[in-house]
């Protein structure tokens, strides 16, 4: 060998195991990043063998990759683009089920997004290496974080989410964020298809080109965007259109395509039959309603007529209150993820979990709602029970605090407003979760306290304490004048998820002693029990307060939702319950109790399944004060359809269905008629029949 091939091969040689400072660090950053993710592993499952191993070796060789100074020309960077996007499909799935889930066209329609967004994002960017890395990131962090929101609620993001961002983070630290070990591998897959593609050095510097082939990508990907929102093209692919159970959506269509297909929902389609006319006409058969105003004769679904003269004396009884009326002091609690997770089966635990309040249901007005969420989207909830509306004729996973309530719109709130309440909402968070601030003024409240509100609170796990919230209750009734009626609604937050981190606040009590093995997911469910029956412990304590004062007081409790999955599955399997996809089965999982309580006494009764949306009417009835036209209307619907929430409705025979399963009757439809007007239709709202 001559000297100077000698001399070449040595450069050659040290150009293989130089780099400079920038690829080094490069090296370092992406090697620490997969670190954290077999971190976050260890912490989730422990250190499994065969698995940290694997994880450890391609977290090693990551970081030697970015060393090579290797560069991948046209035809290399050619099948790139024909194999990363599969293969971060590929990684997106696994995420939370796996690619076989998928039927053959399910995975044509999500690939055709995939090759859109690479193709438009590498002539965007003019390269292909930061073009496919930008590519990538969006289904790796999206994917981790619908994982997350899968873990924390139970159900997937939905696009509407999005608006929730900041009501979100705000609770994100008391939250494990672990991952397992297949997740964690799935991240450092996309780590490396991220890494793959940085060794492109293909780049589009012809501006004209460039510009046309990122013009024609944005338009196909639009095009795309638009096609999988219509029926048609989801019935060609072989689309779930279910909505009940999105992780079954998601499962069967793909994540990508399951998102991108519920974009269809961000607005609410207008029912069959609407117009601002048959509001009039239905409302006419119920005192309260703006068309009962002597204008004109109209005729109300039971084909009885009811002329203008008669309809103007029916709405002078609405907002009259009766001689004998005593206006009780109203106060409703809704108590953050406050259930009886008994609803499962029976199951042993070292003390009773929630005696006073149970006690009370059998003494006073108690029963059972299907609520319309499990997990989280208290607001949800909230939304029902101030309006009397129902999350049945909106999108699934929507929120309408955030989505739809752009200006003041009649509740439960302005229409005691009218009849001389002076109105009170207090949530002990942040007064900014859900757009509270702005929905309570919107609803009709005088005043909002939040958290700032409190001096020196009991916290549990950093949250205030339902015994300190119920507290500040007892504090503004106390401040009130004489004679003055208050309507208080609180929603609380000491029972909130994230019961698997611990805290120094806040110790276990209450045990299951049928389980030996204490799991993660045990000790959790054993704090989520122990918060129960402090919960229970501070409804009894503001009750005994309420006994002792002379004016009226009438306390309405209830749960939002259950908690997440990971609580009621160690319940579940305590009892022997097999899961299924029954629609009995599913509604098990959106069952809360409330309790109506006076201390001037109820007689006894019990709801055995209503849904919360009729949960403002029977309030008013048990106060002794007078209902709204759409309460009234909402009283006649609950007798043949006790249950309509957000997955399904329930006739009086006790049967679930299932929305446009075919079997819908008129009443349901004018129920969404009337809904519309009320939620949407803000020119042509009938305010009076909602009680504004």
């Amino acid at each position: 060998m001559s000297h100077k091939d000698k001399k070449k091969e040595m450069k050659d040689q040290k150009k293989w195991i130089h780099c400079d400072k920038k690829t080094a660090a490069a090296a370092i950053l992406v090697t620490a990043a997969m670190f954290l993710a077999v971190g976050l592993a260890v912490l989730g499952e422990g250190a499994d063998g065969l698995l940290f191993v694997l994880a450890i070796l391609l977290s090693l060789c990551a970081g030697l990759f970015v060393l090579v100074p290797v560069k991948a020309g046209r035809i290399a960077s050619a099948l790139m683009y024909l194999l990363l996007p599969f293969l971060a499909f590929f990684a997106l799935e696994h995420y939370t089920h796996v690619l076989s889930d998928l039927d053959p066209l399910i995975i044509v329609l999500n690939l055709l997004f995939f090759y859109l967004l690479y193709g438009l994002c590498a002539l965007l960017f003019g390269s292909v290496r930061l073009g496919f890395g930008v590519a990538t990131l969006v289904p790796m962090l999206f994917g981790l974080a619908n994982y997350y929101v899968v873990s924390f609620r139970g159900s997937p993001i939905v696009p509407w989410d999005f608006l929730s961002l900041g009501t979100a983070m705000s609770v994100a630290d008391n939250y494990s964020f672990a991952l397992t070990w297949k997740t964690a591998l799935v991240v450092i897959g996309f780590l490396w298809i991220i890494l793959v593609a940085s060794k492109s050095d293909v780049r589009f510097r012809r501006k004209g080109t460039r510009l046309f082939g990122t013009a024609i990508y944005a338009v196909l990907l639009c095009v795309y965007l638009l096609a999988i929102q219509k029926s048609t093209v989801q019935s060609f692919f072989g689309m779930d259109t279910t909505l009940f159970t999105l992780n079954v959506l998601y499962r069967n269509n793909g994540i990508a395509a399951a998102f991108l297909g519920n974009l269809r929902f961000l607005n609410i389609e207008q029912p069959d039959g609407y117009s601002p006319q048959r509001v009039q006409e239905i409302a006419a058969a119920y005192a309260g309603g703006d068309a009962l105003t002597g204008e004109a004769e109209t005729t109300d679904g039971t084909n009885n007529t009811v002329d203008g003269t008669d309809a103007g004396q029916a709405a002078e009884t609405v907002g009259a209150l009766p001689d004998n009326a005593e206006m009780p002091n109203i106060i409703v609690i809704m108590d953050e993820a406050f259930s009886d997770l008994s609803v499962w089966g029976d199951f042993a635990t070292s003390e009773e979990v929630m005696p006073f309040f149970k006690e009370m249901q059998q003494e006073a007005v108690g029963g059972e709602l299907y609520v319309s969420v499990k997990g989280g989207n208290t607001a949800n909830t909230e939304y029902e029970l101030l309006t009397g509306d129902t999350m049945g004729f909106l999108p699934v996973g929507s929120i309408p605090y955030q989505q739809y309530i752009k200006g003041d719109m009649p509740s439960l709130a302005s229409y005691l407003k009218t009849l001389g309440y002076g109105t009170l909402a207090i949530h002990p968070y942040n007064r900014s979760g859900w757009d509270r601030d702005v929905v309570y003024d919107y609803f009709g409240f005088d005043e909002f306290l939040d958290v700032t509100d409190f001096s020196n609170p009991i916290r549990m796990r950093g949250y205030v304490s339902d015994l300190s919230a119920f507290d500040k209750i007892i504090e503004k009734c106390q401040q009130k004048e004489d004679g003055e009626r208050l309507f208080v609604f609180e929603v609380t937050m000491q029972n909130h998820g994230g019961y698997s981190r611990a805290t120094p606040d806040f110790d276990s009590y209450l045990k299951l002693p049928e389980v030996t093995n204490k799991t993660t997911s045990v000790l959790a469910t054993e704090k989520y029990l122990t918060l129960m029956n402090e919960t229970d412990c501070a409804l009894e304590r503001l009750c005994v307060w309420m006994r002792e004062q002379e004016e009226p007081y009438l306390v309405l409790m209830l749960g939002d939702h259950q908690p997440s999955d990971y609580i009621t599955n160690v319940i579940q399997r305590i009892c022997g319950v097999k899961s299924d996809e029954s629609l009995d089965y599913l509604q098990q999982g959106y069952r809360v109790p409330f309790l109506i309580w006076g201390n001037k006494g109820l007689e006894h009764q019990y709801y055995d399944g209503i849904s919360v949306n009729y949960l403002g009417g029977i309030l008013m009835e048990q106060a002794g004060l007078p209902l709204t036209g759409y309460q009234q209307f909402l009283k006649q619907l609950m007798e043949a359809f006790p249950v309509v929430n957000g997955n399904v409705y329930r006739d009086r025979e006790g049967t679930f269905h299932s929305y446009g399963d075919g079997r819908e009757e008129e009443l349901l439809n004018e129920y969404r008629i009337l809904q519309y007007n009320h939620l949407v239709d803000e020119k042509h709202r009938k305010d009076a029949f909602f009680g504004s």
